[in-house]
């Protein structure tokens, strides 16, 4: 008699909000905390909600759920909360209660397990229940999609074939474009998985191409670190509209994406830090690592090492200050403590 027994996979989850700030720039944050406790994510206002991105990873796929919010939708979905004290109104805020979408991660999961013997260097779409294959093409970080045939779920696996349509033309539904995405992480052993639902810029009803499509919505993520490292894109080049109408093409020089150096000095002059004892290579491994929840004793340990002697940095919007880093507390039963007590004794 034999047996066999699951093992269960560990998985880790997260969740992040695309908002807006005063500047009206979008940016991800993370909001995981509130969804794990139940709590609500304060926003300044309805509008500010622009994205939501839930994030599934175990050992074979990093799946991702974004929703896009139109000013309508935002509005229904954000609550606006007052509390008052009789007729007066003590607080007034607008909160969105974040909710981990599992059962959608799950499927985007299972069906990324399915297509990982077929996706190749290649990236896999799929739209209204069709399945699209892409070639992407990467210059550094920047990827260039071509529509190059289709897949047809068949009972001995995955069967592909030519189109007939050279960029794959549909017209956008009423109710927001649902496409899912599928490609290899060229650093990790890994599937991206990625689900899209929101609007893109054309209207409902215009029609748009595969190959478009699924460039905008990948660059509709790109903002978020965890996808760009692990999918190795920085930017996805988006054809130019095969309509009338012309629009300019973005050249990458066109980006407003930049680094800022940042450098932390003493009081006295002299740099706070000076580089990392660990490498750019190093820092880059730990940063996937803690990405995909797989960092190990010896990877904590080295970052102990090469970080126990650095300053502290405390900060608010308008300024920031390096601060020694403070010896730790000895312990009441340790010899340097009771040598101390002796002596004061």
């Amino acid at each position: 008699m034999t047996s066999t027994m699951r093992v269960e996979e560990q998985v880790k989850e997260e969740f992040y909000l695309r908002r807006a700030f005063d500047d009206d720039t979008p940016v991800f944050v993370d909001a995981t905390r509130h969804v794990r406790q139940g709590l609500p994510y304060p926003l300044s206002a309805k509008k500010a909600l622009k994205a939501t991105c839930a994030v599934w990873t175990d050992n074979e796929v990093v799946a991702f759920s974004l929703r896009h919010y139109t000013a309508k939708q935002a509005e229904r979905e954000v609550e606006h909360v007052e509390s008052s004290i009789g007729v007066r109104t003590v607080t007034s805020r607008n909160v969105l209660r974040p909710r981990m979408p599992r059962r959608t991660l799950r499927d985007l999961n299972e069906t990324a397990r399915a297509l990982a013997a077929v996706i190749g260097d290649d990236v896999i779409v799929e739209l209204d229940g069709e399945l699209y294959v892409l070639a992407l093409t990467r210059r550094g970080n920047v990827g260039e999609l071509r529509l190059t045939g289709r897949l047809a779920r068949t009972e001995g696996g995955y069967v592909r074939s030519g189109v007939a349509d050279g960029d794959g033309e549909f017209e956008l539904p009423v109710q927001g474009l649902r496409l899912r995405v599928f490609l290899r992480s060229p650093v990790r052993e890994r599937v991206i998985a990625y689900a899209f639902g929101g609007y893109l810029t054309r209207r409902p009803g215009e029609v748009e191409t595969v190959t478009r499509a699924t460039a905008l919505t990948l660059n509709s993520l790109l903002g978020l670190a965890t996808f760009r490292m692990l999918s190795g894109l920085g930017q996805v080049e988006v054809p130019p509209r095969a309509s009338g109408t012309a629009t300019r093409r973005r050249r990458q020089a066109d980006r407003v994406e930049f680094a800022v150096p940042v450098q932390l000095f003493t009081g006295n002059g002299p740099p706070a830090v000076i580089g990392s004892s660990l490498g750019a290579d190093a820092v880059r491994d730990i940063a996937y690592d803690i990405m995909l929840g797989d960092l190990g004793h010896v990877s904590v340990a080295g970052l102990r090492a090469a970080t126990h002697h650095l300053p502290g940095l405390a900060a608010t919007p308008s300024q920031a200050e390096v601060r020694p880093r403070q010896p730790a507390p000895l312990l009441r039963d340790s010899p340097a403590a009771e040598g101390r007590t002796r002596g004061i004794r």
